[in-house]
């Protein structure tokens, strides 16, 4: 890690990417670089590889998100647009270095992107575009498999927008991955920050207040909450078998719970939910287990159905 330095910074604008302002973003990037190698940790190059990407993490994530929308100059042929969609992919990984940094660049690059798309495309070509940063983020998070570029690229008709572009593309990227994996390999990252977009757009329609986290019927908004994105993962032929699909499910809604009502805390420097020990001096303990069974018996600590 410590082979990289500010002087990579020269390096980027060497790429070409269809963005009109493309300088004064990485000029913002660049900011945020020498900043993380100004930490006396990394400058004396002690920090260890977690604590190397916690403070990378905490510097460049806000630039990042606050990186869109931007001004892009999308090419109106169908070629050229997704030729200029592979370059824009292409930026994660020339200049960010982690797993949180690559997919929160790429996840708030498939929000925007459609919103400013050449407006005589069709939506087939939207589609394919979304596909095209599916496989990045899929690829980023999995990148010790083997044959993971391999991808077999099932067709989805599905489309949810109801509910906010980013909850939408959560849900996309999701059943596209379910589609095209037999079974679900590591998803962690991208399938918190849909746990993370759920707790705040979704769950609490589920709740009996939903301005009051006191009030609660844990039952009924388990069950209602786990109809929901059921519904949102049916799949007409899948390889995955149902209980797989059923325990992921199940796992992911404990999840949003288990946060919601404060139990595990959402830490988005490391793109995971720990449990809360100390919350007024940030002090969190272990993450929740994925596992099914350690799941719920974590679950069954904190939250009675009886």
């Amino acid at each position: 890690m410590y082979k990289k330095s500010p002087a990579n910074i020269e390096t980027w604008s060497n790429n070409d990417y269809p963005i009109k302002d493309k300088e004064k973003l990485l000029e913002t990037f660049s900011l945020s670089l020498k900043e993380i190698y100004s930490n006396p940790e990394i400058q004396n190059q002690v920090a260890s590889q977690e604590e190397y990407n916690s403070i990378y993490n905490k510097v460049m994530l806000n630039p990042i998100f606050d990186s869109h929308p931007l001004e892009f100059l999308w090419r109106d042929k169908e070629e050229d647009f997704l030729s200029d969609i592979s370059s824009t992919i292409s930026l994660a990984h020339n200049i960010f270095e982690t797993i949180e940094t690559k997919n929160a660049y790429l996840i708030s690059l498939a929000v925007a992107f459609k919103k400013s798309a050449p407006k005589n495309l069709d939506s087939k070509v939207l589609d394919n575009a979304s596909e095209l940063i599916f496989e990045a983020i899929f690829n980023i998070e999995n990148s010790n498999q083997q044959n993971n570029s391999k991808v077999e690229n099932f067709k989805d008709d599905y489309r949810y927008t109801t509910d906010g572009q980013a909850l939408a593309f959560q849900i996309q990227y999701h059943r596209w991955m379910i589609l095209n994996k037999s079974t679900l390999p590591e998803t962690s990252y991208m399938r918190n920050r849909f746990i993370n977009i759920v707790i705040r757009k979704n769950f609490p329609k589920h709740t009996p207040n939903p301005e009051s986290k006191t009030e609660t019927s844990y039952a009924e908004s388990h069950a209602k909450l786990k109809e929901e994105i059921t519904n949102h993962m049916k799949f007409e032929k899948i390889k995955l078998s149902n209980e797989d699909l059923e325990k992921w499910i199940n796992s992911f809604v404990n999840n949003v719970m288990l946060v919601y009502y404060g139990f595990y805390k959402w830490d988005k420097l490391r793109g995971d939910f720990y449990k809360v020990i100390d919350l007024e001096n940030s002090k969190f303990g272990e993450k929740i287990p994925d596992q099914f069974e350690k799941n719920n018996e974590e679950f069954s600590k904190f939250i009675n159905f009886s």
